[in-house]
C-alpha cells in the first residue's frame, strides 16, 4: 500500500510539472543596460532606463529626444558579446526591424529573419524605425544585455535628456493587454490628415455569445502588399504566446468560395506556430477566418495568448472620422464583388453537387449552371474548386464547350481542340496556355469569342492604362454587366489572377446579359 502511495504522489508531482515543462518560458535578462551615446569628444554616456513589458516579453526602451543616427544592440552569452548595429543593417523601406540571436551547432549567429526551428533562441530585439524604440526579448537564462542610442553631432541638454516615446504614450496597449485579450488595429500610419492619436486606433474587442471576435475594416481603401496568395489586402491577425508571435496575413490567403481563408494557431512542442490545419500531437491555441473583404473572425481556445487584428489603409486616403464606420457585416461571409446581380440570376435550382462548394457560396449558381450546360464537370466528381487558379487553358476551354464545341473531333482532348478553335476562329494570341488567367486577359477572351462587339462605354477605373489592348473588352463587359470592377468600384485590378469561381462566374454573366438594342435606320 505504501508503494502504491508512493507511486500516486510520484506520478501527482510528474502531472503538476507537465504544463510548465511543455511551455515555452518567459525569461528575464540578469542585467539589462540602456546608454546614450552623444559621440562628442569629451561627453560621457547617458544612463537610460528599460521598463519590462509582460506581453512582448522583453524591455520596452526609448530614446531621448535627439536625433538617433545608430543603435546598438548587444548581448552577452556564455561570457561573450554578440552585437548588431542598425548602420549596418539593410532598412529601406521598412518600418521595424527584427534582429534573433541564436544558437545552432555551437556557434552562435545573429539575423534578421527568425531563428530556425532546430536552433536555440538566445535573445531577440524589434526596433521601431520610425521611433528609434525598441524592444529586447531574452529567450534564455542569465542574459546580459544592451541597447546603446548614438546621436548625431549632439551635447546633453537636461530638456532633451528624457525619453522620447515614454511607454504611457507608444507601448502602454502593450503593457496593459492582459493574456486573453483581442484587440483591434485601425491603422492609418500612411494615411494623410493623421494626428498622433489617429495613426493607430486599438479598441479591445469582446465576444460575442458563441466566444467570437469580429472586426471589420472601416470604410477606407485597403493597402495591400504581395504574398503567398499574390496581391492581396493588407490584413494581420497577429498571436502572442509565451514570448513569442506568429501572423496570418491577408495577401498570403489563397481564397475559397466564400473569399476567405482559415488558419490554425497552435503550440508545437513548446513552440507557438500557424497553419492551415493543426498537426497531430500540437494544442490548438486559436482559429482565425480572414475574409478578402476585409473582415476577420477570430476564435480563441486559449486563455494564454494576446492577439491584436489589424486593417492598413492605402496611403491615397485621408483619414475622416465620419468614415470610421464598418464597411462588412457580421455574418457569413462571401465575395460579394463577383456574385451575380438580381437581374442577372437565372432559375436553375441551386443543388451543389461538390462537397467544396458550399450551398450558400456566391459561385453556386454559375457552377449549376456551367454544370447543367455541360461548360464543366468539375475537377474531381466531388470538388470544383472554386477558389483554384484559372488557367488560360481552362478558360478558353470553357468558352469552346459554351460556343457548342465547334470542330469536336473523337480522339481529340477538350483543351486541344478549345485551342485550335480559339487559334483559328476567335484570336492567335491567347499567350501561354499554363498561364494563369488574370482579370484582364478573362474579359479579353469572353469579348473576343462574343466577336468583338463595339460599345460606346467606356472603361473608367483607375487602374487600367486607356492605351491597354482589353481596354474595349472591359468597358464592353462593364456595360453588360459581366463585372464591376473591385473594391468601391474605381478600381479592376487588371492584372490580378482569376480562380475557377470568379471564371464561371463571368461567364454565366455573359450568357444572361442584356442582347445588343436594334436600332432603326
Amino acid at each position: 500500500m505504501k508503494k502504491l502511495l508512493s507511486l500516486f504522489l510520484t506520478l501527482a508531482m510528474l502531472c503538476a510539472m507537465l504544463p510548465a515543462a511543455y511551455a515555452s518560458t518567459i525569461y528575464t535578462a540578469k542585467e539589462m543596460k540602456v546608454k546614450h551615446d552623444f559621440q562628442t569628444e569629451g561627453v560621457e554616456d547617458g544612463k537610460g532606463t528599460a521598463t519590462y513589458v509582460d506581453v512582448e516579453g522583453g524591455y520596452y526602451i526609448s530614446p531621448w529626444k535627439y536625433e538617433v543616427e545608430n543603435i546598438s544592440l548587444t548581448v552577452t552569452y556564455k561570457g561573450e558579446d554578440y552585437k548588431v548595429k542598425t548602420e549596418e543593417l539593410k532598412l529601406d523601406g521598412l518600418k521595424d526591424v527584427k534582429v534573433s540571436v541564436f544558437e545552432k551547432g555551437g556557434k552562435v549567429e545573429t539575423s534578421t529573419e527568425s531563428a530556425p526551428d532546430d536552433a536555440k533562441k538566445v535573445a531577440k530585439f524589434k526596433v521601431d524605425l520610425e521611433n528609434w524604440t525598441v524592444i529586447a526579448m531574452p529567450k534564455t537564462e542569465d542574459l546580459e544585455m544592451a541597447v546603446k542610442f548614438q546621436y548625431k553631432d549632439a551635447k546633453p541638454e537636461d530638456a532633451k535628456s528624457v525619453d522620447a516615446f515614454p511607454l504611457d504614450k507608444a507601448a502602454q496597449t502593450q503593457a496593459e493587454a492582459p493574456a486573453g485579450s483581442v484587440q483591434l488595429i485601425q491603422d492609418f500610419k500612411e494615411c494623410k490628415g493623421t494626428t498622433d492619436e489617429t495613426k493607430e486606433i486599438r479598441t479591445v474587442l469582446k465576444p460575442d455569445e458563441n466566444g467570437i471576435y469580429f472586426a471589420s475594416r472601416w470604410d477606407y481603401k485597403l493597402a495591400t502588399k504581395e504574398g503567398e496568395g499574390g496581391v492581396g489586402p493588407n490584413i494581420d491577425c497577429k498571436v502572442v504566446y509565451n514570448g513569442s508571435n506568429k501572423k496570418m496575413k491577408g495577401e498570403d490567403i489563397k481564397p475559397d468560395a466564400n473569399n476567405c481563408g482559415t488558419m490554425f494557431f497552435f503550440d508545437q512542442d513548446g513552440k507557438l506556430d500557424v497553419a492551415a490545419e493543426v498537426p497531430q500531437g500540437a494544442t490548438e491555441l486559436a482559429e482565425c477566418v480572414m475574409s478578402l473583404d476585409g473582415a476577420i473572425w477570430f476564435i480563441p481556445k486559449s486563455d494564454k495568448i494576446t492577439t491584436e487584428l489589424e486593417f492598413n489603409y492605402d496611403a491615397s486616403e485621408t483619414y475622416d472620422a465620419k468614415k470610421n464606420v464598418d464597411q462588412v457585416q457580421n455574418v457569413k461571409p462571401g465575395a460579394r464583388t463577383e456574385e451575380p446581380t438580381e437581374d442577372k440570376k437565372d432559375e436553375t435550382p441551386v443543388a451543389p453537387k461538390f462537397t467544396d462548394v458550399a450551398a450558400d457560396s456566391p459561385f453556386v449558381k454559375a457552377i449549376d449552371w456551367a454544370v447543367a450546360e455541360g461548360i464543366t464537370n468539375g475537377k474531381t466528381e466531388t470538388t470544383f474548386g472554386p477558389g483554384d487558379t484559372c488557367s488560360v487553358s481552362n478558360i478558353l476551354t470553357f468558352l469552346w464547350r459554351a460556343n457548342g464545341k465547334p470542330g469536336a473531333k473523337e480522339g481529340v482532348k477538350d483543351r486541344d481542340a478549345a485551342l485550335a478553335w480559339f487559334e483559328s476562329e476567335v484570336s492567335d494570341k491567347h499567350g501561354d496556355p499554363d498561364a494563369a488567367c488574370t482579370r484582364s486577359m478573362a474579359m479579353l477572351y469572353i469579348w473576343q469569342a462574343a466577336g468583338s462587339p463595339e460599345t460606346e462605354a467606356e472603361a473608367s477605373f483607375t487602374d487600367v492604362d486607356k492605351d491597354a489592348d482589353y481596354i474595349a473588352a472591359v468597358a464592353w463587359a462593364v456595360e453588360k454587366g459581366i463585372t464591376s470592377g473591385t473594391g468601391d468600384g474605381t478600381t479592376f485590378e487588371p492584372e490580378k489572377t482569376c480562380t475557377r469561381g470568379q471564371i464561371v462566374t463571368f461567364l454565366h454573366r455573359t450568357a444572361y446579359a442584356p442582347a445588343p438594342q436594334e436600332t432603326t435606320k
